[in-house]
Formats: C-alpha cells, sequence, structure tokens
C-alpha cells in the first residue's frame, strides 16, 4: 500500500481529541465527513469516538482530487483504495458515498448530523458551497468543523477555506458560537429546532 501524507494527524488531530473525544462511545451519533481522501480521519473517529454500534459515519468524495499542485502527483484510485481498506473492519459503521458533496448534500435530510468535517474542495466558493449545504442538516448545539483554515494553495486567495469560510461564518453571524480558530475553525450550531419537531 502507497504511503501517502497523513495530514490529519499533522494538523487536525489536536481539535479532533479536545472536542470530540467528550462523544466517546455514545450512542445514536451521526457524524459527515466532506472529503475523505485516505481515511485517516475516519479511522479515528470510528476507533476513537463512533464506537457504540448505533453511532455512524458518512463520508463523501469524489476520490478524483483536485487542482491542489501535490494532488497532481498521486494516483487517485489508489488513494480510494487505500480508503476502502481501512474502512474494511469498519464497513458496519460507515457509508462511503462516491459523489459530489453538493448533490449530496442536496439529499440529505435537515438536522441529520451530530458533527460535520468540511475538508473536501478547497477552493474558496467549494468550501463555502458545501458549508451552506451543510448548515441545516447540522443537529441543534451541533458542531461544524473547517480544516486548513490557514492553509495557503501558492496560487491565489479564491483557492484557498479561508475566503469561503469567513464569508460562511459572516452569512450565518448569530446562529453558532466559535469554539476554536487555529489552523481550523471549529462552531457549534446554537439555533433551537422550530417548533413542534
Amino acid at each position: 500500500m502507497t504511503e501517502y501524507p497523513n495530514w490529519f494527524e499533522q494538523t487536525a488531530l489536536v481539535n479532533f481529541k479536545n472536542y470530540l473525544l467528550p462523544f466517546a462511545g455514545k450512542s445514536g451519533l451521526n457524524f459527515l465527513q466532506i472529503g475523505a481522501y485516505t481515511g485517516d480521519a475516519s479511522k479515528w473517529l470510528l476507533e476513537n469516538v463512533l464506537t457504540n454500534e448505533t453511532s455512524h459515519l458518512t463520508d463523501v468524495d469524489t476520490w478524483k482530487g483536485s487542482d491542489e499542485i501535490i494532488h497532481k502527483e498521486f494516483d487517485w484510485s489508489d488513494v480510494e483504495d487505500t480508503y476502502d481498506k481501512k474502512m474494511e473492519p469498519f464497513k458496519d459503521r460507515v457509508t462511503k458515498v462516491k459523489s459530489d458533496s453538493v448533490e449530496f448534500l442536496k439529499r440529505q435530510p435537515f438536522f441529520a448530523y451530530d458533527f460535520i468535517y468540511i475538508d473536501g474542495d478547497h477552493t474558496a466558493l467549494g468550501v463555502f458551497s458545501d458549508a451552506v449545504g451543510a448548515w441545516p442538516l447540522l443537529k441543534p448545539y451541533g458542531i461544524m468543523a473547517f480544516d486548513d483554515y490557514k492553509w495557503e494553495s501558492g496560487i491565489s486567495l479564491e483557492h484557498e477555506p479561508k475566503k469561503g469560510i469567513d464569508k460562511f461564518l459572516q452569512f450565518t453571524d448569530g446562529s453558532y458560537s466559535t469554539m476554536i480558530m487555529n489552523n481550523q475553525a471549529w462552531v457549534r450550531s446554537i439555533l433551537q429546532l422550530p417548533e413542534g419537531e
């Protein structure tokens, strides 16, 4: 199996431990990840947080890569195969969705997820679109996290997540509380369920 960079361990693991380990072992959790890559974040979540048999992870990815310079070096069929092998022990608790994220998000019910991790399309527009599509799917007091908040593409600001994340946070101001803003951005929904839900 080819070795790929473990960006999850390098940039995200500390936040995942700090904010998600309190959920470990709870029943009925439903997590969504936009952008799964080789499955490093998925494996950690399934081994450390979504350990109850009634909790579930949904991973959405095209497994085609993007315009990022390093992505052009990867064999994306092999990246997908690496993900599949990592997920094999957890097949009862993870759903793999090979799809464009925007199309996937359109089909999901509101208030479906306790945690949504956005780490797919890294362009400003892509991140903004994913966030807008995913926000109504987040349960009240659920957590949404964005990876690579301070990542620099080497191409342009339009090819970086920060501008899209900032625009989304401005757009939804008043509906969330900020948890942390470092190399990632984490927010918690403070919206209530509509009357009668």
